[in-house]
């Protein structure tokens, strides 16, 4: 890997707080009476041609390779004292917010790792740098590989004093997929254990350190047991396609969680399907999607738009005083051959929205692109920072923060989050699909009636009364267990 040709643009992928499920019962709202059509993922109406396949290509703003990161050389040598170096000297030289780190001695018993030393230097604004084993990072995003069960959680309140974790998405052919868990199935017991406030971080642990679990769940006041153990699986980051129809009027559907460009001939071929079978409308849902390749975000986005972003601005990309005279503009791809051309978009969004995720809302409903973004859910995570490529070192790699991104507008002060159109809960106990899922049918009611639904004051949105997960470093890109 002589260099890096892509932006990462990563993000947290937090934790969904957990509220009650509905009755499951249909609404007579008119964005209900849609019909659903299933996506044939192994039509063979149309192959896409790789041939035909535009080729995704970033140019590399700074050639960077693996001995040096900027102006840094990674050490030679793998002593406590180098790598705290390493991390110290890159913090002070392309990180985004160099100028806010302080000078400390990091060769005190104070920092005894790389990590805490990242964790003490970096910014207030920064929620997103980390250092992960580079095996890991390259396994998940040059591969498309995981190895671990399978499965996301959620928190819930259960009974008494004690939680529950709740399945919020599971990984096509993972080991927790072949073992027949699902969006939605509530685990009371991991390993015996009870989960409460005080034993959550010992639970989370035997998920992250254990090659098997046994899980007990409960469904209808009855439990069932499920012992699962960890294994290397490909990554299928397009957890689900339909299309809904009334009438004529077709929607598609399709929930995206991973933006690894691995994933690319997956997501053409998904859009051939929607050209193919003439959707008017398109609902991306982006509920869990924590980010990844700027290559594939844009890739996506110019899909979408088609022919109505030709030539236009996809964002602007600036680093830190030292170097920004390599600050430079992106454009949209021009004209792929699976382009719906599509005057506007729904997308779906949560807390665990992020980075890569926001980036194409955020390009999309810049002002001269023609493409009109109707957001639905909760606001964002607020991540309009990047990073180009990673300090590796020592068989790690550091992924410090050293761009921040702006639309053709010059809008990229999102920091609080993306606020959306419409809002919505994630019903985590609803299927994707399942028309009468929160967030999905609030999508569907625009549709249907051009208008949101309900209450849509913001701050009148309740809150279930719920813990957040901890999270750390690379869990907060990839939130999978």
């Amino acid at each position: 890997m002589n260099k890096f040709t892509n932006f990462l643009i990563i993000g947290i992928s937090i934790f969904i707080f957990i509220s009650c499920g509905s009755t499951g019962k249909k609404s007579n709202d008119s964005s209900l009476a849609l019909t659903t059509e299933s996506v044939e993922e192994n039509s063979t109406e149309i192959t896409p041609d790789s041939d035909n396949i535009p080729e995704i290509i970033f140019e590399d703003t700074v050639d960077i390779n693996e001995t040096q990161y900027f102006a840094v050389k990674s050490p030679t040598e793998c002593s406590l004292n180098n790598q705290n170096k390493f991390v110290y000297e890159v913090m002070h030289d392309s990180y985004l917010w160099n100028q806010e780190v302080d000078e400390l001695d990091y060769t005190t018993d104070n920092y005894d790792s790389p990590e805490k030393l990242l964790e003490e230097i970096k910014s207030s604004n920064d929620r997103f740098s980390f250092i992960i084993d580079y095996k890991t990072a390259q396994s998940y995003f040059e591969e498309g590989k995981n190895e671990n069960f399978g499965f996301s959680l959620g928190l819930a309140f259960f009974k008494e004093n004690t939680y529950a974790l709740v399945i919020k998405y599971v990984y096509p052919n993972s080991p927790a997929d072949k073992k027949g868990i699902k969006r939605g199935d509530v685990i009371t017991l991991v390993d015996s254990k009870t989960i409460t406030e005080e034993s959550l971080d010992n639970i989370i642990e035997i998920f992250e350190k254990s090659n098997k679990i046994t899980l007990t769940f409960w469904h209808n006041n009855m439990t069932y047991e499920r012992t699962i153990e960890k294994k290397s699986y490909d990554i299928n980051p397009i957890l689900y396609t339909n299309i809904f129809q009334s009438n004529k009027h077709k929607v598609g559907y399709m929930v995206f969680q991973d933006f690894i460009d691995k994933a690319t001939m997956d997501i053409d071929f998904t859009f051939f399907n929607f050209k193919r079978e003439g959707i008017n409308d398109l609902i991306l849902d982006l509920r869990y999607n924590g980010g990844g390749s700027e290559n594939l975000a844009n890739h996506i986005a110019s899909i979408i738009g088609g022919s109505n972003l030709s030539q236009k601005v996809f964002h602007h990309v600036n680093f830190n005083e030292k170097y920004s005279q390599y600050n430079t503009t992106i454009y949209f791809q021009n004209n792929p051959i699976e382009a719906l051309n599509l005057n506007r978009v729904f997308v779906i969004t949560t807390e665990a929205t992020c980075s890569a995720s926001e980036l194409v809302i955020n390009a999309l409903r810049a002002s001269a692109n023609g493409v009109e973004v109707i957001q639905i859910g909760k606001p964002t995570c607020g991540k309009p920072y990047g990073f180009l490529g990673a300090g590796i070192f020592c068989d790690k790699a550091l992924y410090a923060i050293n761009i921040e991104t702006k639309n053709s507008d010059g809008d990229g002060d999102y920091t609080e989050g993306l606020t959306p159109t419409c809002i919505a809960d994630d019903n985590i106990f609803k299927n994707f699909g399942e028309m009468s899922e929160s967030s999905l049918n609030e999508a569907l009611y625009y549709i249907a009636n051009e208008r949101c639904s309900g209450n849509q004051n913001i701050q009148k949105l309740s809150k279930p009364k719920t813990l957040s997960l901890p999270q750390k470093g690379f869990r907060k890109i990839m939130s999978a267990y």
